[in-house]
């Protein structure tokens, strides 16, 4: 059992989406460890805009475990002062934290980032290292200070990127990494056992949010570049397409290096449909149109009826 002076370890675990709610899971499995729970407020969503809870606040609520979903911080500092955490544990949580905040646990506030820092800094650092093209990332836990992901290094893992890996299956294995990266850390964290490493600023990146305008797929590019964009974004935000002025999402496609089209020319043959880049072309193979259900591209082919020399734009 996890202790200090005998006592249950107490952490303020601050996490929102299904990477966060992995870890969190691992954690609350540890004996000797006493959680309160923070994560974003429930967000409206679909056509109605009902609140749905992320996936730490739903688990949180399943589990019974004290959960704060504040929307001004602040408002929570005399609640968290009186749990009084040895450690503060954030992973994706989604909000940059205040220096009072900070200091506020016995032993340190660490953070689990899903990359090995100093490379890809920011909110959204595993579907950057799929667009880049890494074939390797990470998780590292570091100590938290006031900047974006800049604090020293306590500990890391990596984790191969496969070819065909999207942001689904990518941010599920880096999860798992994580919790059980947390979790072999934690008799070392507890006692200050870790040994810091600073960052070097020179060799950091920056991976930001995408943009709603990236998710436009741009045919001039190479067909290595346009499968890691595809793969970046599946199964959400989803790449997309114009195809008669009617949005095509697509969802999964590879390389074709002997085909030769113009950048965005579609071609239909007897396995699916083929679309050019910037130096070959690509093969869809799941696709989605506008107010349909998902379909293989060789389903979606054969209801097109191409109208001669069509392109996707």
């Amino acid at each position: 059992m996890w202790s200090i002076n005998n006592n249950l370890v107490r952490i303020l675990f601050m996490g929102t989406p299904e990477y966060a709610r992995v870890i969190a899971q691992g954690l609350s499995e540890q004996p000797g460890v006493v959680m309160r729970v923070v994560s974003q407020p429930d967000a409206p969503a679909g056509r109605k805009l009902r609140p749905i809870p992320s996936p730490v606040s739903q688990w949180a609520r399943e589990k019974g475990l004290p959960l704060d979903q504040p929307r001004r911080m602040l408002d929570f500092r005399e609640t968290w002062r009186q749990f009084a955490p040895d450690l503060i544990v954030t992973a994706a949580y989604g909000r940059i934290l205040r220096p009072w905040l900070l200091s506020l646990p016995t032993i340190a506030a660490v953070n689990l980032h899903a990359s090995l820092l100093p490379r890809w800094r920011g909110p959204n650092p595993i579907a950057w290292a799929i667009r880049a093209g890494d074939t390797e990332t990470g998780v590292t836990l570091m100590a938290m200070d006031d900047g974006i992901d800049s604090g020293p290094i306590l500990s890391q893992v990596a984790v191969s990127i496969s070819p065909q890996a999207t942001l689904g299956d990518l941010t599920q294995l880096l999860a798992t990494a994580a919790r059980d990266l947390l979790i072999a850390s934690l008799p070392q964290l507890v006692t200050n056992q870790l040994t810091p490493r600073m960052q070097t600023a020179e060799d950091a990146t920056y991976a930001p949010k995408f943009s709603s305008q990236e998710a436009h797929i741009p045919w001039q590019q190479s067909a290595r570049e346009i499968v890691n964009l595809v793969r970046s974004m599946t199964p959400g935000p989803v790449a997309y397409t114009m195809f008669r002025a009617q949005r095509l999402q697509i969802l999964h496609v590879k390389p074709e290096a002997t085909v030769l089209l113009a950048p965005g020319q579609l071609r239909v043959d007897k396995e699916g449909a083929l679309v050019g880049t910037g130096d070959g072309a690509i093969r869809l193979l799941l696709v989605k149109p506008s107010g349909k259900r998902a379909m293989t591209g060789a389903e979606w082919s054969r209801g097109i009826r191409l109208n001669g020399e069509e392109f996707l734009t």
